[in-house]
């Protein structure tokens, strides 16, 4: 019986310095892919060199955006499913083999766990999950997805959270959902993201939006 297929989903932008070895530390997993967001430095070139395929973009358009111009390039393209994983080198790629073997368990969303937040914000989100869910940490980017999660729903990009999205669109929906402790890793250089103000303000905003569309799919649903 031929394995399932899986696809490595590597957001980036500007990670010249940490996309070689994130690519090359993901590649015995499956399929590597870099949706590059507008890059102005060599990580494309890096990431075709390493062995990845580039997904690329002209303009910088932000992380989010990123992961769902990914998901939409390779939800229909035959894979059983998707890692996701961070390009700046603070996420271990040796802990892509737990999440898939959470999918290929029957899990149908897995979320990592990490050593520590670093916003306030992503503690309160998290805090708020774990009660309801039992989630710890959804705003981890390294998360893995059943691909039929991806294929069965409208809703990808309905708001500038996607990953968030599809996990809390997946709890509300009843879908086995699991969480994984990984490493943790120092960031090379400083995040991408935002600046931690910034940060926490937006983070605030997914969450309210999250919370906002919980009860318009709970209406639906009813």
């Amino acid at each position: 019986m031929e394995a399932p297929r899986i696809a490595i989903l590597i957001p980036a932008f500007n990670e010249e310095k940490t996309i070689a070895s994130v690519i090359l530390g993901t590649l015995r997993f499956g399929d590597v892919f870099v949706s590059d967001d507008g890059s102005t430095d060599k990580t494309a070139e890096i990431a075709e060199r390493s062995g990845a395929t580039v997904l690329s973009r002209m303009e910088n358009q932000g992380y989010d955006s990123a992961l769902n111009f990914g998901y939409q390039s390779l939800r229909n393209q035959g894979y059983f499913g998707i890692v996701t994983i961070d390009a700046d080198g603070q996420h271990d790629p040796n802990d892509v083999e737990l999440l898939v073997e959470g999918l290929l368990q029957g899990f149908e969303v897995i979320v990592g766990i990490r050593p520590q937040k670093a916003r306030v914000m992503e503690s309160v989100f998290g805090l708020i999950t774990r009660s309801f869910w039992g989630v710890k940490d959804p705003l981890c980017g390294m998360k893995a997805y059943n691909v039929k999660v991806l294929n069965d729903k409208e809703f990808l990009g309905a708001y500038n959270s996607v990953g968030t999205e599809i996990l809390m669109f997946s709890l509300v929906s009843g879908l086995k959902v699991g969480s994984i402790p990984i490493s943790g890793r120092n960031r090379y250089g400083h995040s991408r993201f935002a600046g931690r103000l910034r940060a926490n303000v937006l983070i605030g905003m997914a969450l309210l939006m999250a919370l906002r569309r919980i009860r318009f799919w709970r209406q639906a649903r009813d």
